[in-house]
């Protein structure tokens, strides 16, 4: 049992560092299988189709994400915004790759029903999260009164997720961090 445990998560990390690289579209069964080593119809033992193997990457993406977020601990609103943002930077300048949410957010009009779902629950998990820390920092009178949360957690997940993009297609890399930076400042009393 460990051994198909181990296999289906080799598969699925994988799957997760093709799409970020390559996006839904640019990998197959048969890239996966020669990364993991096995035959590429081994992969249908653990995932049926394509579109279930991006959609158990991307709901594991997702959970892990979700974590990272749990884990987050700062000092005040605006560096507890920074370690948001700091999420994004490290995939991009450690990894060289964009975020599963993204680069599928991308691929949307192509995508299985069941990926796109999860692709949404990804960013309503973000924004909803993002929404709330800045709901606390209004609180707390570090973030700026005017502006609504909810537009500006879209706003700002938004911009990190483009500028992500930018960034890689430029070999700027900096220029994520930046983007990141401004969007505290223009929100930071």
């Amino acid at each position: 049992m460990t051994d198909r445990n181990d296999k289906a998560a080799a598969i699925l990390d994988s799957a997760r560092v093709l799409m970020m690289d390559r996006g839904y579209n640019g990998f197959s069964f048969r890239d996966i299988a020669a990364e993991v080593g096995i035959k590429s119809a081994s992969i249908h033992y653990h995932f049926a189709t394509k579109a279930d193997l991006a959609e158990a990457t991307a709901r594991a993406y997702r959970e892990a994400f979700n974590a990272a977020l749990d884990g987050l601990k700062a000092g005040s609103t605006p560096e507890l915004l920074r370690a948001y943002g700091s999420l994004f930077v490290a995939t991009l300048q450690e990894r060289g790759g964009l975020c599963l949410g993204g680069i599928l957010a991308a691929d949307a009009s192509t995508l299985p029903d069941q990926v796109r779902a999860e692709v949404i629950a990804f960013f309503d998990a973000q924004r909803a999260w993002i929404a709330a820390v800045i709901r606390d920092g209004q609180a707390s009178m570090e973030l700026r009164q005017d502006v609504d949360a909810d537009a500006l957690a879209a706003t700002f997940v938004s911009s990190l997720e483009g500028s992500m993009m930018v960034a890689r297609a430029t070999q700027r890399p900096g220029d994520l961090e930046t983007t990141l930076n401004q969007l505290i400042h223009l929100i930071s009393v």
